[in-house]
């Protein structure tokens, strides 16, 4: 009687959703060789080809200490980049530098990078226009977002209500990464606070993805070959999952070797400058690297996330006292974790990092002219989080 139960719902469940709940299921443990069962918009390579220098390996002094501690952090492949020199280039397991590799929210910051493109041609005609100037039929939705604006999306400030969890199959954000109709899905989409506050919704990417289309006329991948694609130089093809009428998954799935990732890095650590074209207006740049913006704006800013140096302490008087003896800028926080209440110091670095919620990053650090980027399955280790031990590397590195 259960099991008959169970069946009835999940069928119901296929009717109203497109199967994506069977879907979800299916993939809940996803793996490089499930990529070739998405349906994607493929991206070719560029004729006139960019490629990083190749140092000696063996002459980078934290070879061995990445060498093990990468061993089984279920990494796929680790590169890391200085004065666009490859200092490190390790792949485990069954794959090698020809490989794409699924790099989730990673994308989010590329279509960052596209919407503001979009607004330097002026197709985007303000960043502070409403999104329903190019998005209208959000108003038979919910009247509420005429309030909201385009740089409101890219700061992920909409009040937007969507559900961002990851392991329920009937959450919002895994029904955008399944549906067979995207659109579809972003037109019932509600406002949920009219506060502007940061929150992190997926849901957002996907609207700002659509905006740039509305905008530009063109295919989300098609802007993306011509703007960046092409002129980065990209080396290989890659692919970006979409829906069953080919729209982009914005907010993730684009598919692409490290070595191209990394150029989106390289783009931002030249102040959107690429071998003397001005991609990228240097302000929208320094814009996302200034630490007081990243403070004000929590540490998330235009689509990319700000590196930061954390201190907890158990009170305040303690974290207080750390900054006092600290030089430069740190800032007192607040928090709770499993019911109990923590201080911290931190200070935004320098730097800045697009982030996969699988342990993808593309971390870029202009005072030491570095570029880090780590794919895989899952980070796994003993000491560190994917994201410290990334920063803990570029401690380690010298200037």
């Amino acid at each position: 009687m259960i099991f008959r139960r169970l069946t009835y719902i999940l069928i119901a469940s296929c009717i109203l959703s497109s199967c994506y709940v069977v879907k979800a299921y299916r993939f809940r443990k996803f793996e490089l060789k499930d990529l070739g069962k998405f349906k994607a918009a493929a991206l070719q390579k560029s004729d006139q080809v960019f490629r990083f220098y190749h140092s000696d390996p063996t002459r980078f002094p934290l070879k061995s200490y990445l060498d093990s501690n990468l061993k089984n952090s279920l990494t796929y492949g680790f590169l890391v980049i200085r004065n666009d020199s490859i200092l490190y280039e390790r792949y485990f397991g069954n794959v090698d530098s020809s490989n794409i590799f699924p790099s989730f929210s990673v994308a989010k910051s590329f279509v960052g990078t596209l919407a503001q493109i979009a607004h330097q041609e002026g197709k985007i005609q303000s960043l502070n226009d409403p999104v329903t100037q190019y998005l209208p039929w959000l108003l038979k939705s919910d009247k509420a977002w005429k309030n909201v604006t385009v740089q409101n999306v890219l700061d992920m400030r909409t009040g937007v209500k969507s559900d961002e969890t990851y392991n329920s199959p009937f959450s919002d954000v895994i029904q955008l990464g399944f549906t067979r109709n995207l659109m579809a899905r972003l037109k019932k989409t509600k406002v949920a606070s009219p506060s502007k506050d940061f929150v992190y919704k997926s849901v957002n990417t996907q609207l700002l993805g659509a905006i740039v289309e509305a905008a530009t006329g063109e295919k989300l991948a098609n802007y993306l070959q011509q703007k960046l694609w092409l002129p980065m130089g990209m080396e290989s093809d890659a692919a970006w999952q979409t829906d069953a009428k080919g729209t982009a998954r914005a907010f993730c799935c684009l598919n692409a070797t490290l070595k191209d990732f990394a150029k989106l890095g390289r783009l931002y650590l030249n102040n959107g400058n690429w071998n003397g074209k001005q991609i990228l207006a240097k302000e929208w740049v320094r814009t996302i690297l200034n630490t007081d913006t990243m403070r004000v704006y929590q540490g998330y800013k235009n689509h990319w996330w700000s590196s930061r140096n954390i201190r907890r302490f158990g009170d305040s008087l303690q974290a207080a006292r750390f900054m006092a003896a600290q030089k430069g800028n740190w800032y007192l926080g607040q928090g709770t974790r499993n019911g109990k209440t923590y201080f911290s110091a931190y200070n935004n670095l320098p730097a800045i990092f697009a982030q996969g919620m699988l342990g993808q990053f593309v971390y870029v650090n202009p005072g030491k002219n570095l570029i880090i980027v780590r794919m895989g399955h899952n980070w796994k280790h003993k000491d560190f989080y994917a994201q410290r031990f990334i920063e803990n590397l570029a401690d380690m590195i010298p200037k």
